[in-house]
C-alpha cells in the first residue's frame, strides 16, 4: 500500500494528516456514544435529589432490570419481537396524535363525563418535539421489563423528572401497528372522563387524580416539551401477574417517555380564563404556526427549562 507520508510533497503530507485526524475523531466519537451509562450518572442540573439522577434508595430503571421487574407486572411476555423502527412516519404519528389531544384540552374543548363540564383553557401548552434519548429509554424499559410495569426512575442528565406512559393490549386477534398505537393513546386520553372536578384539576394535581387518570395527566402537562416512544409485540403473553395466565399469542406494547413527569401537588397546566396560549411568552415563544394546533404554543427546540417551582 502506498503511503502518502513517504511523498516529499508537502501537500501530500497534509492530506494524510487530515485523513488520519478525521478517522481518529470518528473512532473516538463512536466510543463515547456507546459508553453512555445511567447507573452511576449524575445530572447536569441540580434538582430534587441534589445532583443524583434518582432519589436516595431508588435504582435507575436501566440497572438490574431482572431484580426490579421479575414477577411484579402484568401482561408478561416470554420474548419480544423486533422493535418497530423509529421511522419518520412513526415519530410523526406519535407527535401528531399527542399534539391533537393537547390542542383540544388547551382550547377548552375537552369534557369529562364524570364532571359533566369542560376543562379550562391552557395558557402555555406547547407542541411536543421528538427526542431520541427519551425514545431510547422507552425501548430499554420494554426490553428489560417485557411486561406492563412502571419503573420508579428513568431520569437522564437533561431530564431529571422524566415521565412515562405505558400501554398494553392482548388477545387472539391481530392488530396493525396503527390500530394498536391509536388504541393505546386514545385510552390514555379518555381517562379525562374520570376527573370529577375539571375547574380545579389543572391547579393542583392530586395523588387521587394521578392514580385514576395518570396517563391523561402525563399527556397534557404544560411542562412537557419532548417525547420519545418505542413499540413492540410480546410473544406468549400472560395477562395476569406472576405468569398466571390466561395466555395469549401476543401482547402489544407502547412505551412513551416525556421530559417531565406528572408530579403530585404540582400544577398540571397554567389556566387562562379566555385565551388559549396567552402565556406562551413564559417559554419565550409565540402561538403555534401550525394551523392544526391553534391553541398550542410553538415548540421549544433550542431551549430547556429547569423545573423547580411547583407553580412555575
Amino acid at each position: 500500500m502506498l503511503s502518502l507520508a513517504k511523498k516529499t510533497n508537502s501537500n501530500g503530507v497534509t492530506v494524510e494528516m487530515k485523513f488520519f485526524f478525521i478517522i481518529l475523531l470518528l473512532s473516538l466519537s463512536t466510543k463515547w456514544a456507546y459508553s453512555w451509562e445511567y447507573c452511576n450518572l449524575k445530572g447536569v442540573y441540580k434538582g430534587h435529589f441534589g445532583e443524583r439522577l434518582c432519589a436516595p434508595g431508588i435504582e435507575h430503571s436501566f440497572c438490574n432490570p431482572k431484580v426490579r421487574f421479575e414477577g411484579k407486572g402484568i401482561f408478561y411476555s416470554e420474548s419480544l419481537a423486533p422493535f418497530l423502527p423509529a421511522t419518520n412516519k412513526f415519530k410523526r404519528f406519535i407527535l401528531e396524535t399527542h399534539n391533537y389531544y393537547r390542542n383540544i384540552v388547551a382550547g377548552g374543548e375537552a369534557t369529562s363525563l364524570a364532571a359533566g363540564s369542560y376543562y379550562p383553557k391552557a395558557g402555555r401548552m406547547r407542541e411536543l418535539l421528538w427526542d431520541d434519548e427519551l425514545a431510547y429509554g422507552a425501548k430499554l424499559h420494554l426490553t428489560a421489563a417485557k411486561m406492563m410495569d412502571h419503573d420508579e426512575c428513568r431520569s437522564t442528565q437533561r431530564y431529571l423528572l422524566a415521565g412515562q406512559n405505558l400501554g398494553t393490549s392482548s388477545g387472539e386477534y391481530k392488530l396493525t401497528v396503527i390500530e394498536a398505537i391509536t388504541g393505546h393513546l386514545k385510552a390514555m386520553y379518555n381517562e379525562k372522563d374520570l376527573i370529577s372536578d375539571t375547574a380545579n384539576f389543572p391547579d393542583n394535581l392530586t395523588s387521587a387524580n394521578v392514580q385514576k387518570a395518570g396517563h391523561f395527566t402525563q399527556m397534557v402537562g404544560d411542562r412537557n416539551s419532548r417525547i420519545g416512544c418505542a413499540y413492540t409485540i410480546g410473544l406468549n403473553c400472560s395477562r395476569l401477574a406472576n405468569n398466571q395466565g390466561p395466555w395469549f399469542p401476543r401482547c402489544y406494547y407502547l412505551a412513551c417517555h416525556y421530559d417531565f413527569s406528572n408530579v403530585s401537588r404540582w400544577r398540571l397546566y397554567k389556566k387562562h380564563a379566555t385565551t388559549a396560549g396567552a402565556f406562551c411568552s413564559d417559554w419565550h415563544v409565540g402561538k403555534s404556526k401550525d394551523p392544526r394546533y391553534p391553541n398550542l404554543c410553538e415548540a421549544t427546540p433550542n431551549e430547556l427549562f429547569s423545573y423547580t417551582d411547583k407553580n412555575g
